[in-house]
């Protein structure tokens, strides 16, 4: 909007830019070009680092194996939080552009032109701590499938964060949201290879967030754009988030700059990626770990994965089964409350 020549303040009800998160990374979901052309379709000119991982530790609930990613198909990962984050290099673009913002503000919703609040409600949560001087290698990063610790179909993980550091965070949906600290507990506990990076080692902070998805009606009300989770724009499947918070930020934006239907746009652009997310879920909720447990009985130590398509979406059909897994997924969430 400001390269466009609007006026644009934004409204933060912190104290600065990226205080939502303790400093970690967070994958920027699946894109089909390099993360940099993406950003730029996105308008920003910004220059964000990115992180990929060469290699990865997947753990099911009956085995660890390590594993190489394709050389292509890697998950870019960035910064959220702090001064090095995505969100900051944002906000030194749009003050630059001459966007102001207004720190510790009170201004209530009904005086917005967009909102970007963040989701209301708790659907799914995870809890995790940063530990320092671990021997985790720097090129991998760790993922495990294990309902007794991430029910059902949910996960934890393990980035290295800095050259001396890790994170280590473990997500779970309703309704087992209120057992995550316990489960958190437990999986450190009882699983050997977390306990082998991780065991003794200096837990230097803890935190913990939650996130809610949904597939809204309409994402303009009141004569307001939601955008990103104040919408509903999250994955259900993986968590992954940051694409769908760009993406509608600059749709809403193309909607007021050239008068068109925001609802439109985003259906065009985000829905579809959204059904995978919830078909994707919907076998997971049943079904649990025993899902990946399928899918990678054929890998082997060493073996090269292709961990950007998570469904076989080359087999016939796909596209038939995929509708009815997201409508399955939506009755339930409808009939039980939770994904």
């Amino acid at each position: 909007l400001a390269r466009a020549g609007e006026s644009v303040s934004v409204s933060e009800r912190r104290p600065d830019v990226g205080l939502r998160f303790h400093p970690n990374l967070q994958g920027l979901k699946y894109v089909d070009t390099a993360p940099q052309e993406f950003m730029k379709g996105m308008g920003v000119r910004s220059s964000i680092k990115y992180r990929y991982f060469s290699k990865l530790f997947f753990g099911t609930r009956s085995r660890d194996i390590e594993l190489g990613i394709g050389r292509n198909k890697k998950i870019p990962f960035v910064a959220r939080g702090g001064k090095n984050s995505l969100e900051y290099a944002l906000y030194r673009e749009a003050e630059h552009l001459g966007v102001g913002f207004e720190f510790n503000s009170k201004m209530p919703k009904r005086e917005a032109g967009v909102i970007a609040t963040g989701g209301t409600g708790c659907d799914f949560a995870a809890a995790g701590a940063i530990y320092d001087d671990t021997d985790f290698p720097r090129d991998h990063f760790l993922a495990i499938f294990d309902d007794r610790y991430s029910p059902t179909g949910w996960y934890s993980y393990i980035f290295p964060i800095s050259s001396d550091q890790v994170e280590f965070v473990n997500c779970v949906s309703q309704p087992h949201v209120p057992l995550l600290a316990r489960l958190t507990e437990k999986a450190l506990k009882e699983r050997k290879i977390l306990r082998d990076f991780l065991g003794g080692k200096r837990k230097a902070a803890s935190f913990a967030g939650s996130g809610s998805a949904r597939v809204p009606r309409t994402a303009f009300a009141g004569g307001k754009y939601y955008i990103g989770e104040a919408a509903g724009f999250q994955d259900p499947f993986m968590g992954f988030g940051i694409k769908y918070a760009l993406v509608s930020g600059k749709l809403a934006a193309d909607a007021m700059l050239h008068g068109k239907d925001y609802d439109s746009l985003w259906r065009a652009a985000i829905l579809p990626d959204m059904k995978k997310d919830f078909a994707r879920r919907f076998p997971l909720s049943l079904f649990g770990d025993a899902v990946p447990e399928l899918v990678m009985r054929k890998y082997r130590n060493g073996s090269i994965v292709d961990i950007s398509n998570a469904a076989p979406e080359r087999f016939p059909f796909y596209k038939l089964v995929e509708e009815l897994f997201f409508r399955a997924e939506c009755l339930k969430k409808d009939v039980t409350g939770y994904w």
